[in-house]
C-alpha cells in the first residue's frame, strides 16, 4: 500500500536501491509521466539517485555531447542516428542554460530530471528527428520549468 503526501518517507534499503538502477528507464518514464515516488521503495530511491550530484552531472554531460554531435560532421557511417542538426541548434541556448542549472546547486526537482533523461534517450524523440520548427526549444523550455518547480 503507497504511503500518503503526509507520511514520512522512508529510506530505500538496498534492494530499493538496485531495482530502481535495473528498473531506472522505465521508472523514470513513470516519474516522469508524474508518478509519485510513494508508490515504491523502487520509486523512492529512483527519485534520489535523480537528484543526485552525479546523475545531474551525467545529464548535463549528456546535453553538451548533444551539441558536439550536431556540430560534428556526420559519420560515414552511423550505427546510432545523430541528433537533428536543426532542432539542436535552434534549441542551443536553452541546452546550455539547462546544462548549467544541471550543475549548480540550486535545488531540482527529480519528475523534471526524469523527463530530460526520457528525452534524450529516445531515438525517435526531438533530439534526434525533424519535427516542427522549435519543438525541441519548447519541449526543453518546459522541462526547464519542471526542473524547478517546486510542491505546494
Amino acid at each position: 500500500m503507497a504511503a500518503s503526501w503526509g507520511e514520512r518517507r522512508r529510506k530505500p534499503t538496498l534492494e530499493d536501491r538496485f531495482v530502481a538502477r535495473m528498473l531506472g528507464r522505465w521508472l523514470d518514464r513513470e516519474l516522469a509521466a508524474g508518478a509519485s515516488a510513494l508508490l515504491s521503495g523502487a520509486h523512492e530511491a529512483r527519485e534520489r539517485q535523480l537528484i543526485s550530484v552525479r546523475t545531474r552531472r551525467a545529464v548535463a554531460n549528456d546535453l553538451d555531447r548533444l551539441i558536439e554531435r550536431a556540430e560534428s560532421p556526420p559519420a560515414r557511417f552511423r550505427i546510432v542516428a545523430g541528433p537533428c542538426r536543426e532542432q539542436v541548434r535552434q534549441a542551443y541556448d536553452v541546452i546550455r542554460a539547462t546544462s548549467v542549472l544541471l550543475r549548480s546547486e540550486e535545488t531540482l526537482e527529480a519528475r523534471g530530471v526524469a523527463r530530460l533523461k526520457t528525452l534524450l534517450s529516445d531515438p525517435m524523440g526531438l533530439c534526434y528527428t525533424p519535427g516542427s520548427a522549435g519543438a525541441l526549444t519548447v519541449a526543453l523550455h518546459d522541462i526547464a520549468g519542471s526542473l524547478t518547480s517546486r510542491r505546494p
